[in-house]
């Protein structure tokens, strides 16, 4: 994979000028990346940033270098209100790109404290060069703090009634998991209810019993290779509850059609024909 030279920037994202409004608040975030977490500030639009000391510690280099670093090569950042009401630069994802970019490619990154390997590190570079990619569906820190796993799967799509199609993932023999689109969109509510990072919903999760291991599938799709987070079938019958239980009917179905015939047989029955 080659890493992009001239990384484009939303040209709504400029430097934002505190003369003539008030900065945008922000509130505390987090940027994930495989079994890796960052913090980082939130735009009200969902557009992340990070100060001068969150870049350091991302790309292994002192605030003031960062700084410098920054004037030198103009990189893209917003004047933002953190939380404690403080006005800072935050630098965009894309522009923290561009500085690892620039360590990789003058090999500081082979002593970088993460220790990883030069396509990983090409990887994290280009997730962070486009962060519309992956922003969507990443596990809540707050619940959890399992295990991280990546597999390889293959997808398969069953019909569990007339107008409710689920597409599940094939990990190995008799292991099928759902993605956490997948599962929200098939009871038509929205994902960043699962995601949503605060100590109440984690606490909601909870008392599901899901399983805290965080599992990664990596897929083939038309578009690419895409790699998305997942929860075991049997997790899913325990949101899907959840949700009919406070009159999603969609989620109901789901259920009383699981009740006749389970995801796991339904996916064996599927692949013994072939699909």
């Amino acid at each position: 994979m080659n890493l992009p030279k001239n990384i484009k920037t939303n040209q709504n994202l400029k430097l934002s000028q505190a003369t003539n409004s008030e900065p945008p608040r922000t509130v505390v975030a987090q940027w994930h990346w495989k079994r890796h977490v960052w913090a980082a500030y939130q735009l009200p639009n969902g557009v992340k940033v990070m100060s001068e000391r969150q870049v350091a510690l991302i790309v292994g280099k002192s605030k003031t270098d960062v700084r410098i670093f920054a004037e030198q090569k103009q990189l893209e950042s917003i004047i933002v209100q953190i939380p404690n009401g403080k006005i800072i630069k935050g630098y965009t994802l894309p522009a923290v790109a561009v500085y690892l970019r620039q360590l990789f490619e003058q090999g500081y990154l082979l002593e970088h404290r993460l220790s990883l390997s030069r396509s990983e590190w090409k990887q994290l570079i280009e997730a962070l060069s486009n962060p519309e990619r992956g922003k969507a569906v990443t596990p809540n820190p707050c619940f959890f703090s399992g295990n991280y796993r990546l597999a390889k799967a293959q997808t398969i799509q069953i019909k569990l009634e007339n107008h409710i199609y689920l597409q599940v993932l094939v990990v190995a023999p008799g292991e099928y998991r759902i993605g956490y689109d997948e599962g929200m969109r098939c009871i038509h509510s929205n994902c960043e209810w699962l995601i949503d990072n605060s100590p109440k919903r984690a606490k909601t999760l909870s008392k599901m019993k899901l399983s805290k291991e965080i599992v990664e599938c990596r897929v083939n799709t038309p578009e690419g290779v895409k790699q998305v987070y997942t929860l075991t079938c049997e997790d899913w019958l325990s949101v899907w509850e959840y949700f009919a239980n406070r009159g999603n009917t969609r989620a109901t179905a789901i259920l009383k059609a699981c009740a006749q015939e389970s995801i796991p047989l339904r996916v064996a029955k599927a692949l013994s024909q072939g699909q």
